[in-house]
């Protein structure tokens, strides 16, 4: 536990000098001034805003999840891999240290936007569509269903480069979008990058039907089918990092 906590302290330190920790900060403050002051400018208030935004903000994870993890690679490339994942007595700690502090920062900025629109919101319209538990709730629905895009996006990072990351994160947030219309009814289960967007809809869709069994059984089902598909991304890229030497630093 304390050399894990250590990984943990070392990639800290690590991205205070990149553009990490300015980007959770400005993203979340941008976004919500933007669609706070689209919200003044029509006058529109409610519900309706803020399911677009929790959409647009689960829409947006896949991309910035594939800069972010980027970023962070880039920190092993300059040291050619020399110490990750080799300097811990399980290679598989340092992995997780780097998941834990990219996924907390994620958790951090996804709380902050969602308050701060919320807030915002009810400030402008004088009344609060929802409490601040609910707001948290929403948060953390678009929270974890980013959680399996941190694992595939430092699985490309590492294997592969960054220019493959960024495209496939272009590529996800295109099938996020589209997969929020009717094609992606009974579909985007199966697809994680769209995890975060769905679940917002879903959760914000179904305020009125929680006491519905049809509902229930609904979210049930997706959830189980979720955690399968999670499960088995963990085992996947877990096996496979046991065996990773790191890459060449040439692309």
């Amino acid at each position: 536990m304390r050399e894990f906590l250590g990984g943990i302290r070392a990639e800290i330190l690590k991205m205070r000098h990149t553009f990490l920790y300015p980007l959770h900060i400005c993203i979340p403050v941008l976004g919500a001034a933007v669609f706070l002051l689209y919200c003044r400018l029509t006058g529109r208030y409610g519900i309706g805003p803020l399911s677009a935004y929790a959409e647009v903000i689960g829409v947006a994870l896949p991309f910035m999840i594939s800069i972010v993890c980027a970023g962070n690679i880039c920190l092993e490339e300059e040291t050619h891999f020399q110490v990750f994942p080799g300097g811990y007595t399980c290679r598989w700690k340092s992995l997780l240290a780097k998941i834990t502090v990219l996924a907390g920062l994620g958790f951090l900025a996804i709380v902050a936007a969602v308050l701060l629109f919320g807030t915002g919101l009810g400030m402008i319209a004088g009344e609060y569509v929802f409490s601040q538990m609910q707001y948290l709730k929403l948060a953390a629905v678009l929270f974890l269903g980013s959680v399996p895009l941190y694992l595939e996006h430092l699985f490309l990072n590492l294997k592969f480069s960054k220019t493959v990351s960024e495209c496939v994160g272009v590529a996800q947030f295109l099938l996020s979008a589209l997969f929020l219309t009717g094609l992606g009814d009974g579909k985007w289960q199966f697809f994680p990058c769209t995890w975060s967007a769905r679940g917002a809809m879903l959760t914000l869709s179904g305020i009125g039907q929680k006491g519905s069994l049809v509902y229930t059984e609904g979210i049930m089902e997706t959830t189980g089918i979720c955690l399968l598909l999670l499960v088995l991304i963990c085992a996947i890229i877990g096996i496979w990092f046991y065996y990773y030497e790191g890459r060449q630093c040439n692309d």
